[in-house]
């Protein structure tokens, strides 16, 4: 009686969803994902405190973040606030603090989203250099794919990346994304002119990789 319990305790900690804070857990499988659940979360960013949407900003104008993204100027406070702003009520975007052990350590986002046609996009930064390269990312990847097509009800998921930025397009055609196409030449990064790669991925085409990429997630330990 006292398993069955304890089961029904950890399922009930599965599917709750404190939702209105901005606030979700990870889901994975077997037994290494429950430390990782507890210590994982992400919050919306209106949700947090100042000093946390200050260090947002902090991360938006690093050279790493900058380097990967289309608008690479320096933004300055009244820009970032107005930012800010522009993402209450808005149903087209919704940008998620990304905390470990309550500290935070990058960010995940939807944008443009289609609630007709039931798509988005998304992209995500890892801020925290001492967690890059231990499976984190991939963790956030996950977590945020199983939030796309559960709670927000989303049937298909887009991105862009930069043709530089190999390793996140590995990243994501592990996860199930599939390259849809190329805008040649689209960017200037420095002196050179880089492609832009589309990259997709179907609910159904996450629901056959999900469990797999679960299995392989329980190796991580951080």
């Amino acid at each position: 009686m006292k398993v069955v319990f304890r089961m029904r305790q950890l399922m009930l900690l599965i599917i709750i969803q404190v939702f209105k804070s901005g606030v979700f857990l990870l889901r994975l499988f077997g037994t290494t994902w429950r430390t990782i659940m507890l210590k994982l979360k992400f919050r919306n960013i209106l949700s947090v405190d100042e000093d946390t949407q200050s260090l947002v900003r902090t991360w938006r104008n690093s050279e790493s973040e900058r380097m990967f993204s289309y608008d690479d100027h320096y933004i300055s406070e009244d820009e970032h606030s107005n930012w800010l702003r522009s993402l209450q009520n808005n149903e087209k975007h919704v940008l998620y603090v990304v905390f470990f052990n309550d500290l935070p350590i990058g960010t995940v986002s939807l944008s443009n989203i289609r609630l007709k046609h039931k798509t988005a996009d998304w992209a995500f930064g890892l801020a925290e250099e001492k967690l890059r390269g231990k499976g984190v990312a991939g963790i956030m990847e996950y977590q945020l794919l199983e939030h796309a097509f559960g709670e927000f009800g989303l049937e298909k998921l887009n991105c862009e990346v930069f043709s530089t930025n190999e390793k996140v397009i590995r990243l994501h055609k592990k996860f199930g994304f599939k390259v849809e196409g190329i805008r040649r030449n689209n960017i200037i990064k420095g002196n050179e002119r880089l492609d832009v790669i589309l990259l997709g991925i179907l609910s159904r085409e996450w629901e056959e990789k999900r469990e797999k990429l679960g299995k392989i997630l329980e190796r991580v330990k951080i």
